[in-house]
């Protein structure tokens, strides 16, 4: 009797009849909202009638980091384009930040070669008024720019014997000359460059390298004055002492341009509070 029963209850139960009936009760998955590009947002910005909602969408996308396929270079192209339209440039957010501010920060932030497209006071004009720090005052501005000129008039100096060689035109001369320009480059014109971007002021270790960059090459100018003015008191020949000065003087720019340029280091960020 018990058995009828449960052989009935078996057959009131529908079989599906395939098996996508069995996977239609199923709810599809939710799929992610695919954000617009910058690009996109900054072609509604141009668009008439822009509203603010939309420049705080540009904003917003602007901060996000490089989307799938996106390069370094595409990104900073865009950023320039910002910085080239005067009416987008100066548009405001409903949090009080300009277009423009924004995309100079970001063109910091993409990092080495970005942030030398960067004049260093459309830099810290950013940075003051999107709140990340004060404004340098006059005379931090003066040290900052003989510093910058010691390095580059230095680096000037120290590159003229490989321009001669380049100007030989044999390929090992021109190989070599070319290397030794851009050693000159990167211990002279880059970091006076630098100095004030974003990754040299938030990282200490940073600083501390393009100080020594800049700095460690007066040694060997020191070393050649030295030679010759030792050469010249074993010889007699005093007058020649006088060319001392030259190395000498090459030393004393690296020294105060590092000195001008990275005289103080950035300060530490403050630990983050320990989760009790």
């Amino acid at each position: 009797m018990m058995g009828g029963t449960v052989q009935r209850s078996r057959s009131a139960l529908p079989a599906p009849e395939s098996t996508g009936e069995l996977l239609g009760d199923i709810p599809e998955p939710v799929r992610q909202v695919e954000l617009p590009s910058p690009r996109a947002l900054l072609e509604e910005v141009r668009s008439p009638g822009v509203a603010r909602a939309e420049v705080d969408a540009l904003l917003s996308g602007l901060a996000r980091p490089l989307g799938p396929g996106e390069s370094a270079r595409e990104r900073a192209d865009l950023l320039h384009e910002i910085l080239e339209d005067e009416q987008v440039r100066d548009y405001t957010g409903s949090g009080g930040r300009r277009v423009g501010h924004v995309a100079v920060l970001q063109l910091g932030e993409l990092g080495f070669p970005y942030a030398l497209e960067v004049p260093p006071e459309l830099y810290a004009q950013a940075r003051e008024a999107d709140g990340h720090g004060e404004s340098m005052p006059m005379q931090g501005r003066t040290r900052r720019g003989w510093g910058l000129a010691m390095t580059t008039l230095v680096g000037g100096v120290e590159a003229l014997p490989a321009i001669f060689l380049a100007l030989d035109g044999r390929s090992t001369e021109v190989k070599l000359a070319l290397s030794w320009i851009l050693g000159v480059a990167l211990t002279s014109v880059v970091p006076g460059m630098l100095a004030d971007t974003e990754p040299v002021l938030s990282r200490r270790w940073l600083h501390t390298l393009l100080r020594l960059a800049v700095g460690l090459p007066a040694l060997p100018w020191f070393a050649v004055a030295a030679i010759i003015v030792v050469g010249a008191l074993t010889t007699g020949a005093m007058p020649w002492a006088l060319a001392a000065l030259v190395p000498l003087g090459l030393g004393l720019l690296r020294l105060g341009g590092a000195s001008f340029l990275y005289g103080s280091p950035p300060d530490e960020a403050p630990p983050e509070p320990q989760a009790d």
